[in-house]
């Protein structure tokens, strides 16, 4: 039976991380983790950089990044996810939602977001709790977790967070702290929607011309 580990990175797992982001780039996420974007070894001192090791091999990571890019550092955001394509079913996001929650939440953090892009219509049916994988039993305990069930769809914007970019994000948030209110000033474009937008395009045009 195969040992997995949530962990955080360690320098210890350096060539499993190096093997790991050579497959990642063979597997088309090569600028995820450039070292100008993401280098879990110098990190924010207030920030997170998690691994999933199946015996002893990095198949999935996720940076759990104070977000400084919305003006907002007592938020947490999680970012540079990928998961290797052979470990696709591994439901490694949840897994690293529930501990990076709990680290956020020792580290007296506020709010906790993860963003999807607005063209990807079953990710964001997951996360807006309109249907599950439905692969059986093990997968429904996901789904059912009660800081699964709290994620909350922001409808009032969605996040951008560059000009040379033409993908928009939704955002799903849990609020550590019930009586914050999150008013992100950064990498946002304000626009109110139900959760389902037809032409992200349109609204980038929006803010840029």
């Amino acid at each position: 039976m195969s040992k997995e580990q949530i962990i955080e990175y360690n320098p210890i797992y350096r060539k499993q991380y190096e093997d790991f982001i050579h497959q990642a780039g063979i597997e088309g996420s090569a600028q995820t983790f450039r070292k100008d974007k993401i280098n879990p070894e110098n990190l924010d001192p207030k920030s997170s950089f998690w691994i999933a090791l199946v015996d002893d091999v990095i198949v999935s990571t996720s940076y759990a990044q104070r977000s400084f890019i919305t003006g907002t550092p007592e938020s947490i955001r999680k970012c540079r996810y990928h998961i290797l394509k052979k470990h696709r079913h591994g439901r490694y996001g949840f897994k690293f939602f529930q501990k990076q929650l709990q680290w956020a939440k020792e580290n007296d953090f506020k709010h906790y977001y993860w963003t999807h892009d607005v063209t990807d219509k079953a990710i964001n049916e997951l996360f807006q709790h309109k249907r599950t994988y439905m692969r059986g039993k093990q997968d429904d305990k996901y789904f059912k977790d009660n800081n699964f069930q709290k994620l909350k769809l922001e409808t009032d914007f969605v996040f951008h967070d560059s000009p040379k970019s033409d993908m928009i994000q939704f955002v799903y948030s849990y609020y550590i702290d019930e009586n914050y209110i999150w008013q992100p000033t950064e990498a946002i474009i304000k626009h109110e929607h139900n959760g389902f937008i037809s032409k992200p395009k349109d609204i980038i045009e929006t803010k840029y011309f």
